[in-house]
């Protein structure tokens, strides 16, 4: 009689022959291991939100109490979540599509664990407009009336590879530019909230987190893909992010037009909170204004986006 018919239970074995190193998926030449489901698990839910409630801690602390009681600074506020919501909303959809014509198993899983984290950073910055007060019907008008005609149509670009089913200018679109250019994003409205409200910054670096781990995705998986690419090809993905870069410029130059005024005046009256706050490297928030910050973040998009498109082959 066998130890299982004898109802024995063995004892645990560290020299068993698994084939732990064994492909799981279909070959694909782009990836290394670090796109899967488990360390999706290792990366985000037991680590970079471990101890935490929709991003943020448990026990609010640090918060300005003038974020409830000053109108001028709940604006600003709320035009930044509503940047978020509406950039997030994009990547859940554009995702959602690249989804489904992932080229390989690989592509198919990484894209699984990344729609969860659209959908959660979706889920974390509305849940933080709640927090504020703001509706849902109140959330969407806001979203609404700060999404910018240049960045309407920046987001329109990117959708449309995916309603063509065109992966790899789908990937590029969503995993190399929009996630390139949140990547800088995030991190100055890391520093920016960090003084006014802590849980927020702790929100977006959550997210930024994440972000820079789908960048990581879409370079190796890009690179592989660009290889061989035929000129005419090569040459329309060019186009593409030459519009691309077209629209950032546009775009930021929209907010400088339409809101850094407002800006330029709650940091003012908030300067002696957050003057000494390093928002680029040695340059301190009361030595720069605010046109000239939406100007450097931009710089330091462009700087990174041409960066990027060099790593992956598509200048």
């Amino acid at each position: 009689m066998s130890n299982v018919q004898a109802g024995v239970v063995p004892e645990a074995q560290e020299d068993m022959p698994f084939q732990r190193e064994a492909p799981m998926f279909q070959e694909a030449a782009w990836d290394n291991g670090d796109w899967s489901i488990q360390r999706w698990l290792e990366r985000t839910a037991w680590r970079t939100l471990k101890g935490t409630e929709y991003g943020r801690p448990p026990q609010e602390r640090g918060v300005l109490p003038e974020l409830f009681t000053d109108p001028l600074l709940q604006q600003v506020y709320l035009i930044d979540l509503a940047i978020f919501v509406g950039g997030e909303r994009t990547s859940v959809e554009a995702v959602s599509g690249l989804l489904r014509c992932a080229p390989d198993e690989s592509s198919s899983v990484y894209l699984g664990t990344q729609v969860m984290d659209e959908c959660r950073h979706f889920e974390v910055f509305c849940r933080r407009m709640a927090d504020m007060g703001v509706t849902p019907a109140r959330r969407e008008t806001l979203v609404k009336r700060y999404t910018t005609p240049a960045v309407r149509k920046f987001y329109d670009l990117i959708l449309e590879q995916g309603d063509k089913r065109d992966f790899i200018a789908g990937s590029l679109a969503q995993n190399i530019v929009m996630e390139g250019m949140a990547y800088p994003l995030y991190r100055y409205e890391i520093k920016y909230w960090s003084r006014i409200d802590p849980s927020l910054s702790q929100i977006i670096k959550g997210a930024f987190a994440d972000e820079a781990h789908h960048v990581g995705f879409g370079e190796a998986m890009m690179r592989a893909h660009m290889k061989g690419l035929d000129p005419g090809r090569r040459s329309r993905l060019q186009d593409m992010l030459r519009q691309f870069s077209t629209l950032m410029t546009e775009a930021f130059e929209q907010v400088i037009n339409h809101y850094v005024g407002l800006y330029q005046e709650c940091a003012n009256q908030y300067m002696p909170v957050m003057g000494d706050v390093e928002i680029f490297p040695g340059r301190p928030m009361h030595t720069i204004t605010e046109e000239d910050q939406v100007r450097l973040l931009l710089s330091e998009i462009k700087r990174e986006h041409d960066e990027r498109a060099a790593r992956i082959g598509v200048q």
